[in-house]
């Protein structure tokens, strides 16, 4: 019995120092343990700190940020703010977003608009800025010849530049230095005496051949002697507002027709452009490349290629 009784004992007392054995070694692992980085002090552990730098003493939400902070500067802090990227400049409400606004009245609300203060009037994309049709970075509300071709460099009229004033735009200019006051040619170039007479140009037709207009081989430069035929053609076309026109391109079947097609868009550009210089309105004119559809003359000669390689005036309407 005794001994049973101390058996009992022996049991009691092993169970007993396990647990406080147990005890001391979980003390003994806490006191051991390491608390995590936190730079900045601010109770929060820097693997999960979005604001690493906060200033001493702030008070700061779960992740790290002072409470206080205000992103986009809008005045409603970013734990307020459902909108916490406000465009600045912006009126907003208490929730931190755009008050639905259209101040420029162009029918984008304030809060889309990438241009809020458009012109009353003005035509706009979905962003809210002008529309520039002929893509040359000036608004079609400023641009004073909006149909300008694409290559062609403008000035803050969206017209073809004229470096030397000589009133032959740089793209056309074949003399881009010509000093002050020289009176210039139609390709920009100081006048000669004996400057020859235009010829004469037949009234517009339905469609008809620009005779004497001629490019440099393989580009879209019109040569010279092309000038005093397209200065006929400009002052019949100012005669005659109310005409509209397509200038129509056509080169010979040589090389692909790819590359065909795309030359003689930019020489149809080229040709609107000149006209365009010469005071005919943008509006009326159209250009359009063809490539070599529509041969006026068999391809398998040199001289009917010649004729291929053309440039046609056709009427659209008054």
């Amino acid at each position: 019995m005794a001994g049973g009784l101390a058996s009992t004992e022996n049991k009691e007392s092993a169970l007993i120092g396990a647990a406080v054995g147990g005890g001391l070694g979980w003390w003994a692992c806490r006191s051991m343990e390491k608390p995590l980085p936190d730079a900045d002090k601010d109770g929060v552990p820097d693997k999960v700190d979005m604001c690493p730098d906060t200033p001493s003493g702030s008070q700061v939400t779960p992740n790290g940020c002072d409470v206080n902070i205000d992103t986009d500067g809008d005045g409603i802090p970013d734990r307020n703010d459902k909108c916490a990227a406000t465009l600045k400049g912006l009126e907003v409400d208490s929730t931190g977003c755009p008050v639905n606004k259209d101040a420029d009245g162009d029918g984008v609300p304030d809060d889309l608009d990438m241009c809020i203060n458009t012109p009353a009037g003005a035509k706009v994309l979905a962003n809210g800025c002008e529309e520039d049709t002929d893509g040359d970075g000036v608004p079609d509300t400023s641009d004073r010849c909006a149909g300008t071709p694409r290559e062609v460099k403008v000035g803050s009229d969206g017209c073809a530049l004229d470096t030397d004033a000589d009133g032959v735009p740089d793209v056309l200019d074949r003399c881009p230095d010509t000093k002050p006051a020289v009176k210039v040619d139609t390709a920009g170039c100081e006048m000669l005496s004996s400057k020859s007479a235009s010829p004469p140009v037949a009234p517009i037709k339905d469609k008809m051949v620009l005779k004497g207009v001629n490019f440099e081989s393989g580009s879209a430069t019109i040569t010279r002697d092309s000038f005093p035929t397209l200065d006929n053609v400009a002052l019949q076309l100012k005669a005659s507002p109310g005409t509209k026109v397509e200038i129509a391109g056509f080169t010979d079947n040589s090389g692909t027709d790819v590359l065909n097609r795309a030359l003689s868009q930019r020489r149809a550009e080229m040709v609107m452009s000149y006209l365009i210089s010469k005071g005919v309105p943008a509006a009326n004119l159209v250009a359009k490349g063809y490539g070599p559809d529509q041969p006026i003359a068999d391809n398998a000669s040199d001289d009917g290629r010649a004729q291929n390689r053309r440039v046609e005036l056709r009427l659209l309407g008054n």
